[in-house]
């Protein structure tokens, strides 16, 4: 699937045999998708600072590791 403007208009082009058959007056409904993940909120959508989620918490399997020598264990970001 593709997306881009042109002038003042939207072109939209489908990949073939991907869903029901289109014909020129049908209606649809375009929704941006969204994974729910902070790296998505702020590539995708520029939306960042309206995160509303927790992503610099660590996950269960960093909770339950084990301490390791030469880890870094400064209370910084887990995730970029």
């Amino acid at each position: 699937m593709d997306h881009r403007s042109d002038g003042a208009f939207s072109v939209l082009t489908l990949q073939a045999g991907s869903g029901p058959q289109i014909v020129p007056g049908d209606g649809f409904t375009i929704v941006a998708g969204c994974d729910h993940s902070f790296a998505t909120c702020k590539a995708k959508f520029a939306n960042a600072l309206n995160f509303r989620g927790f992503p610099h918490l660590p996950g269960n399997d960093v909770a339950y590791a084990y301490v390791t020598d030469g880890g870094v264990f400064d209370g910084g970001p887990v995730v970029p």
